[in-house]
C-alpha cells in the first residue's frame, strides 16, 4: 500500500492569509513573517510559547471566525481534480494543526470528504510526528510508503522524524526558499506538478 497524507491549511485550501488577518485584529503590529516563523516547528507549540512570552494575543473567538470565514473560500478546481484522481488510486488522508470538525464542513461543501480517509486535527493530537507514526502502526506501513504534501518548514520537520519524505507546495505559507532548506523531496509549483511528482517518489 502506498499512502498520501495532505496538511490542510495553505495546501488544500488557501488559508494562510485568512489565518493571519484574524490573528492581526488583536495583534494590529504582527508582521507576516513572525506569522510565518511560528510554522517552523510544531505551531502550536510555537504559538503558545510566543502567548507565554506575550508575543502574540491569543484571539478566543478564532475558531468561530475561522469557521464562519472558510466557508466563502474554494478549493483551486485543478487541485480538486487532482485530489479526486489520486484518491482512485491511494488512500488519501490529512494531518493538520485545525481541529477536525473545523476541516470537515468545507470538505463537504467541496463534496470530496469521501475522498479522505481520516482527518487527523489538533482535536486527535497536537504532534503531526506522534499522528504519523500512528499512522504507520495502524497501516503497518514502511515510512519509504507514505508521502507527505505540506506548505511549511515544521511539517517537513516532523515529518522526517517518523523517517517520511515531503512535497513542499509553494502556494502556501512559506516560500520555496525556506522550504528548500528542509530538504523535501520535491517542491512544486502547481497541482498538476504535485501529482507528476507524487508518481515520481513513488516509482523509487
Amino acid at each position: 500500500m502506498k499512502l498520501i497524507i495532505f496538511d490542510f491549511d495553505g495546501v488544500l485550501v488557501h488559508t494562510h492569509i485568512m489565518c493571519y488577518e484574524i490573528h492581526k485584529e488583536l495583534n494590529p503590529d504582527l508582521k507576516y513573517n513572525f506569522f510565518q516563523s511560528l510554522s517552523h516547528g510544531n505551531f502550536p507549540e510555537l504559538y503558545t510559547k510566543a502567548e507565554n512570552e506575550n508575543k502574540i494575543i491569543g484571539n478566543p473567538n478564532f475558531r468561530s471566525i475561522y469557521k464562519d470565514r472558510i466557508s466563502s473560500l474554494e478549493m483551486p478546481v485543478e487541485l480538486k481534480k487532482i485530489i479526486i484522481k489520486l484518491s482512485e488510486k491511494y488512500p488519501l488522508f490529512i494531518i493538520s494543526s485545525t481541529a477536525s470538525n473545523m476541516i470537515l464542513p468545507f470538505l463537504e461543501k467541496e463534496r470530496i470528504v469521501d475522498k479522505f480517509k481520516m482527518i487527523f486535527g489538533s482535536d486527535i493530537h497536537v504532534s503531526k510526528t506522534e499522528k504519523i507514526k500512528n499512522l504507520l502502526t495502524d497501516y503497518k506501513l514502511s515510512p519509504k510508503d507514505v508521502i507527505f504534501i505540506t506548505d511549511t518548514t515544521g511539517d517537513i520537520i516532523e515529518a522526517r522524524e517518523c523517517g517520511v519524505q515531503s512535497i513542499g507546495v509553494t502556494w502556501g505559507l512559506h516560500d520555496p526558499e525556506n522550504l528548500s532548506r528542509e530538504k523535501p523531496f520535491a517542491l512544486v509549483n502547481t497541482p498538476e506538478e504535485l501529482e507528476e511528482k507524487i508518481e515520481e517518489f513513488f516509482r523509487y
